[in-house]
């Protein structure tokens, strides 16, 4: 027996029995309970769904981030990222499920307030007019129904008395004992005959009523089976929207999305990765290999602002690479890289060959070459130069001739209707000498910052890091992208765009 079949075996108690209606209008009481019970379910299942897309979108936001910063790269990191897309995207779905339950619930609810009235005490009004009906219909067939119970007790009773009587005058020894329950016995089978009488006809009486009576409580309960096919009917609509709302299978979007997922998982390419790997971080990366170089004043003159022009211009190489890099994630093509490292090596080299080759351009005299402080006297020799005009000693020389040519340059200026003052020691310094005072930065707290990439100091004075690697900047940059810095208790100099800063 199937368990359907099992569960509409009826029970021992008829309906037809008093008072057993009071199951039936139960029903009625407990399909109110139901309502509410399985607006409870959609809720909890709308609340699940709700959770569920919530965490996938936490999950979704903290992977990215990981993945993000992590140390993958390439196609790899590309697919990784993709499933994340998967689970936003899932979410998203699961949010949707959540809002379309609860259109169900609202539905479910508006039914069963247009359909459930509250009574005054508990229960529905529905279920109170059901009762009220069936004891209506109930009632008089009740009545008859006692009578003819309390008929067939008399009538039994009767019979009993009888049954006695007759063995006690088929007992009796003395003839005076015998006839007086022979009187008896005919007495009691007079009363059998009367309650047997009284009974047939209250029986008679109850059939005769008993299509009234199964007529009026039919007509009741049909109504009462109305009203619950009614309920059972709505439920089903309700389940079936649940299935709807649930069935996974019907979204289309979700087959998009795991079809797009399974196309980002085929873009996978080890080889592609691998050679990414070895342009960006191994063996095919671009080096400027040491070679013999001549000595020259100009090389070996090379200001700090020059130097810094030569890092900026390589680290705008590197920062070319990196953007090249960090196309599509790692899936750029190999001749993209190619074409960028050879771009920002040829103005590399470009700016190099300038500098070592370029003579430096004549300046345009528009005054008297004797009054230049600095311009060599050819009489004199070289231990007689700038050194000794600057201690005021000696013949030869800077100031020498300056004392000499100081008359022609003033006769010179008054040519030319202008006054110039005369040139004095402290203005035979040369103007062009760096001024060596640095700052003191042992009291300065300064910024934490982290490194991006790693940096090799060229100079003394430049510090060294790794990347990852933490210190504290002292200084902002300057007009050239150097910034200061202190490292391990080492202040020095620094290119402000290999590093970041770091929040507190």
């Amino acid at each position: 027996m199937s368990t359907v079949d099992e569960v509409l075996v009826p029970s021992s108690d008829s309906f037809w029995e008093i008072d057993c209606y009071k199951t039936t209008v139960k029903r009625t009481e407990d399909g109110l309970h139901m309502c509410g019970e399985l607006m409870k379910l959609i809720a909890e299942r709308s609340e699940i769904e709700m959770k569920y897309s919530s965490k996938l979108k936490l999950w979704c936001k903290k992977w990215n981030d990981i993945i993000d910063k992590g140390t993958e790269y390439g196609t790899n990191k590309a697919i990784l990222l993709g499933s994340l897309q998967e689970a936003d995207e899932m979410g998203d779905v699961h949010n949707a499920i959540k809002d379309q339950l609860m259109v169900v619930h609202a539905d479910l609810k508006k039914w069963k307030n247009d359909n459930f009235k509250k009574a005054m005490v508990t229960g529905c009004k529905e279920a109170k007019q059901f009762e009220d009906d069936f004891k209506k219909a109930q009632k008089p067939w009740a009545k008859k129904l006692a009578k003819v119970q309390k008929s067939k007790k008399d009538y039994y009773n009767a019979c009993k008395q009888e049954k006695i009587a007759s063995q006690q005058a088929s007992s009796q020894t003395t003839d005076d004992q015998a006839k007086k329950w022979q009187e008896k016995h005919a007495k009691c089978q007079n009363d059998v005959e009367q309650t047997r009488d009284k009974y047939e006809e209250a029986l008679k009486d109850l059939n005769s009523y008993r299509l009234i009576y199964t007529g009026d409580m039919t007509e009741v309960f049909d109504r009462t089976q109305k009203f619950e096919e009614k309920r059972l009917e709505h439920f089903k609509d309700i389940l079936i929207g649940m299935h709807h709302c649930l069935d996974l299978t019907k979204i289309n979007r979700i087959n998009d999305i795991y079809k797009q997922f399974r196309q980002t998982i085929g873009l996978s390419d080890s080889s592609k990765d691998l050679k990414w790997w070895s342009q960006n971080h191994g063996v095919d990366m671009p080096m400027n290999w040491p070679e013999f170089e001549e000595f020259s004043m100009e090389q070996s003159s090379l200001t700090r602002k020059d130097k810094n022009r030569t890092s900026i211009l390589i680290s705008n190489h590197n920062d070319t690479i990196r953007s090249s890099k960090s196309l599509s994630h790692g899936l750029a093509s190999k001749d993209s890289v190619r074409e960028n490292r050879s771009l920002a090596t040829e103005r590399t080299a470009a700016f190099q060959a300038n500098v070592n080759q370029t003579a430096p351009v004549p300046r345009q005299e528009s005054y008297d070459q004797d009054l230049n402080p600095f311009k060599d006297d050819p009489d004199s020799s070289a231990e007689g130069g700038l050194g000794k005009a600057r201690g005021g000693g000696g013949g030869g020389g800077v100031g020498k001739k300056t004392d000499e040519s100081s008359g022609d340059s003033a006769k010179t200026n008054q040519s030319n209707g202008k006054s110039m003052p005369a040139i004095t020691e402290d203005a035979q310094i040369n103007p062009f000498d760096e001024d060596d005072e640095e700052e003191d930065f042992s009291n300065q707290p300064g910024v934490p910052v982290q490194a991006l990439f790693d940096y090799d100091g060229q100079e003394e004075d430049e510090l060294s890091f790794k990347c990852g690697d933490t210190f504290v900047k002292l200084k902002d940059r300057d007009e050239q992208g150097w910034c200061t810095g202190r490292k391990n208790g080492q202040i020095g100099l620094y290119p402000d765009n290999y590093v970041k800063v770091i929040n507190p």
